[in-house]
């Protein structure tokens, strides 16, 4: 009888115990789907280039993105209804297969245009500068611009440290996404006040990749630890590249309309650069420390 009870009391002690370990389970099993792979494209500064950023929609589809992520200058002239008008008819599509998340251009100031076309849902902050989390990875969009105020002290500024702060506890790979480069060998060139301002924020929290716009070309570099790629070829007339304005051993550039495609799985993160024309322009890899 003793003998049974004991038994009894040993099994229930065990069960209580694997009950007591499923929340961690149900944790882990969690924390492993936060790994699923995740699509998204980057592209940028569409401007009045409309029959090439058409052309570029039509491939960023057939490609399936989860996300799509463009770097400012949607349009000319922001003030101008019509323009609008044509930038929905472009990517009304695309809307209807995927999250557009867009950043404000200098182009993209005057009116409510930009402000009404901020519809995709965000987890912090505001139309000027939010952020969302996907899978593993956690995507920052700023206000970066001579219209705007992003420097210590500021609003923007405060709440990006709270966000990358809280990301790189929770997210494997940070993105972020805004429209002033500050590495860049276009016509705009390096922007000083931005590397000052902001990349030793990008480099604290680790910062996976920092997409930018603005001048209207392909720039891809990496300085302290970080890669930073320029994709302002979405329409918009192309700039030149001036390696002399501080290109480095190892960067990629090119004067060509093109988006980037950029697959997480896991540690890695794989980018291809596609042109307009449906070519490769390069691909890398950027994988988070082992």
């Amino acid at each position: 009888m003793n003998s049974s009870i004991s038994r009894r009391t040993g099994l229930k002690m065990a069960v209580a115990a694997l009950l007591a370990m499923c929340p961690l389970a149900a944790l882990a099993g969690g924390q492993g789907t936060t790994d699923n792979p995740l699509r998204f494209v980057v592209y940028g500064d569409t401007r009045d280039g409309h029959e090439v950023h058409r052309k570029l929609v039509a491939l960023m589809i057939q490609q399936s993105p989860e996300m799509v992520w463009q770097t400012g200058d949607l349009v000319h002239k922001a003030s101008d209804p019509s323009l609008w008008k044509i930038y929905d008819d472009i990517v009304k599509d695309l809307r209807k297969k995927t999250q557009l998340y867009t950043v404000r251009g200098n182009h993209d100031f005057g009116g409510d245009g930009y402000g009404e076309r901020m519809t995709s849902p965000i987890e912090s902050g505001n139309k000027d500068y939010y952020s969302v989390t996907k899978g593993n990875s956690h995507l920052i969009a700023l206000d970066v611009d001579d219209h705007s105020i992003y420097g210590p002290g500021t609003d923007q500024y405060k709440w990006l440290e709270a966000d990358l702060k809280k990301a790189q506890s929770t997210s494997k790979h940070i993105f972020v996404f805004f429209h002033v480069a500050p590495y860049s060998i276009g016509s705009h060139g390096m922007n000083p006040e931005v590397q000052e301002k902001l990349c030793p924020l990008f480099i604290k929290y680790g910062v996976r990749i920092v997409f930018n716009g603005h001048d209207h070309n392909y720039y891809h570099t990496v300085r302290n630890g970080v890669t930073y790629v320029v994709s302002g070829g979405g329409g918009a007339p192309l700039y030149d590249a001036y390696p002399d304005k501080g290109a480095i051993p190892g960067d990629r550039y090119e004067k060509v309309h093109h988006y980037c495609l950029v697959d997480v799985k896991g540690d890695d993160v794989n980018v291809q650069v596609i042109r307009v024309d449906g070519s490769l322009l390069e691909k890398f890899t950027v994988s988070a420390k082992r």
